[in-house]
């Protein structure tokens, strides 16, 4: 169920910023709410707990008013849904939640505070080359609990996975202030498994994130990138199948169009990341170069590591505009990754059709693909009503306020809502977490 808009307004802000304020402290309580604006929303406060503790007795606290709340990591995604359905809220932000727990280096586990940013977590892993492959994109700002909360995926998902794959225990504070948990620090451990699955790219609306536990892989000790321009998109893809069908593993295959490194061509680039042993990343390098000549690369080029020239970071970061580009909306494809090619096909006519500037960065093997479209509103809107019907899993992660209020943002409802919404209802039955901004 779709939740209504909320025209009470709060009767006693004071009275609850004071409690607040001896929950979390004063300098950790701000009405200064500038930056965390959503979707031309402002917060009434901005709250900073420093523990489960804290956090868990300030979303109580909110339970209790029935003031909804909005989880803030490091802000890099909330462009990403609708706009609330509340005319007052507060934020809760986890920045100050960003110890490491446990580290276990040998046993390759580690539990972390869900403010801790991506960057810092891995700075801390490679002192034992040991490394998290989530590739997030803003890893200096991504904390994992925003990671979780949007299920966000990264390159080399291709090769390691996504979070659920990584993901072996979980902490959050649940709608009542409750804290609980599932899963553990044991890689095999399959307790509560589903659980952790469901905080994952829940956006907050089930609950909020307060710790994470995660599988660790030893750092590759060698790596590098090929990066092969086509003059057409089919030829690009013939070498991504092609990969497909062979023995090789890359840990990433990156598909560009419209905003590739400089090249012989107008802007049609894969690129390929090999990791692991110094012999295997050799081997794996000449005979993709091969098969790239064979699908008609007009040209390769090698980055190899260390002394990476090829900015990874920067390619996940191109994908997702942490603000709103004016006159521009970026969608979120998913499809199945045989159909990545023709999806594609079909959504670049309809942009020519209809007047839109078109910039790709695709998983080319893993069926997504993050569609830049610039342009009118109307045209994008037009376009999005086609392209919806032709692909019904097709998110909208970034546009002006007016489109992210009338679009359906999350595509097409899903065949399983009805389910989504009762399990909604079971952990927020008054609608306190993000409402109104995830599917449910």
């Amino acid at each position: 169920m779709k939740p209504s808009r909320r025209s009470k307004q709060i009767v006693n802000l004071p009275a609850i910023t004071q409690h607040l304020r001896e929950v979390v402290g004063a300098p950790n309580l701000s009405t200064n709410t500038a930056s965390y604006v959503i979707h031309g929303q402002t917060p009434a406060l901005v709250v900073a707990p420093g523990s489960a503790e804290e956090l868990a007795r300030v979303v109580a606290f909110c339970n209790e008013v029935k003031l909804p709340l909005v989880p803030w990591g490091g802000g890099t995604r909330q462009l990403w849904g609708r706009p609330l359905a509340t005319r007052q809220f507060l934020v809760v932000t986890t920045r100050r939640m960003k110890r490491v727990l446990i580290y276990n280096p040998d046993d390759l586990t580690i539990s972390v505070e869900a403010g801790i940013t991506l960057q810092a977590l891995e700075e801390q892993l490679a002192a034992h080359h040991r490394m998290l492959p989530l590739d997030a994109p803003w890893p200096k700002r991504s904390t994992i609990g925003g990671i979780l909360a949007t299920a966000v995926d990264g390159p080399r998902r291709l090769g390691y996975g996504t979070a659920r794959d990584l993901l072996i225990g979980i902490r959050v504070v649940e709608s009542t202030g409750r804290i609980t948990k599932a899963g553990g620090m044991v890689v095999k451990n399959v307790s509560d498994s589903d659980m952790m699955k469901l905080y994952l790219g829940s956006l907050g609306a089930l609950a909020v994130i307060v710790s994470a536990n995660f599988k660790l892989l030893p750092r590759p000790r060698a790596a590098s990138t090929l990066t092969c321009f086509f003059a057409q998109p089919q030829a690009a893809f013939g070498l991504a199948e092609a990969l497909r069908e062979s023995s090789l593993t890359p840990t990433a295959v990156e598909y560009l169009e419209g905003w590739s490194p400089a090249g012989p061509t107008g802007g049609i680039t894969l690129l390929v990341r090999t990791e692991g042993l110094p012999a295997e990343v050799e081997r794996h390098v000449q005979d993709v170069a091969a098969l790239a000549s064979q699908a008609g690369a007009l040209q390769v080029v090698r980055y190899p590591e260390p002394g990476h020239s090829f900015d990874w970071v920067e390619l996940c970061n191109m994908a997702h505009p942490k603000k709103v580009v004016p006159n521009e909306m970026t969608v979120r494809l998913s499809c199945r990754p045989g159909e990545l090619a023709i999806a594609l096909d079909g959504l670049r006519s309809l942009a020519t059709k209809h007047g839109l500037t078109l910039r790709i960065n695709a998983r080319a093997l893993s069926g997504v693909a993050y569609l830049h479209l610039g342009g009118s509103a109307e045209a994008q809107r037009t376009w999005h009503s086609a392209a919806l019907a032709a692909q019904p899993q097709l998110a909208v992660i970034a546009a002006s306020p007016q489109l992210a209020a009338e679009l359906p943002v999350w595509g097409a409802p899903p065949a399983n809502l009805a389910l989504m919404q009762r399990i909604k209802h079971e952990f927020d039955p008054d609608q306190l977490l993000n409402p109104g901004r995830f599917v449910v």
